[in-house]
């Protein structure tokens, strides 16, 4: 438990990254709409807004233990990564592959690319927290 505000600052803010891709490729029209200046006034607003609600969030899940921390983590990232999935499915892959296949084949590439990313970002949060694997497999 040492470090444990360092540990929950780390998250908060990669999980305000997170939010903030998510923010920008979903609403991407509202983004359009604004000039440089504004959008940059307007991402900073949002990535600091995220991130003290998250810290705030998160140090109370940490109270009551680092399970209930990485649950709620867990669900942040799987919510964020599958509309990232969806707007992979919808942009990226017709245009690189040149809609050569069809969209279930899209669609299934982008989720097993989208929620590896996932996996990964729940691992890195789980080793940031010091947690043991098994001991995390147990008590979920």
């Amino acid at each position: 438990m040492e470090y444990q505000i360092t540990k929950i600052l780390i998250i908060s803010f990669f999980s305000s990254i997170l939010i903030l891709l998510f923010l920008n490729t979903r609403y991407i029209i509202f983004f359009k709409k604004f000039s440089k200046n504004k959008k940059i006034l307007l991402n900073l607003f949002i990535y600091s807004f995220s991130s003290l609600t998250l810290i705030f969030i998160n140090y109370l899940l940490s109270l009551n233990g680092l399970t209930s921390l990485i649950i709620f983590n867990a669900a942040i990232i799987t919510l964020i990564y599958f509309e990232l999935a969806l707007y992979l499915e919808k942009v990226f892959w017709d245009d690189f592959l040149g809609n050569s296949l069809p969209k279930s084949i899209n669609m299934l590439i982008s989720f097993v690319v989208m929620m590896n990313f996932g996996y990964f970002t729940l691992m890195f949060y789980i080793k940031i927290l010091d947690i043991d694997y098994f001991v995390t497999l147990v008590s979920l």
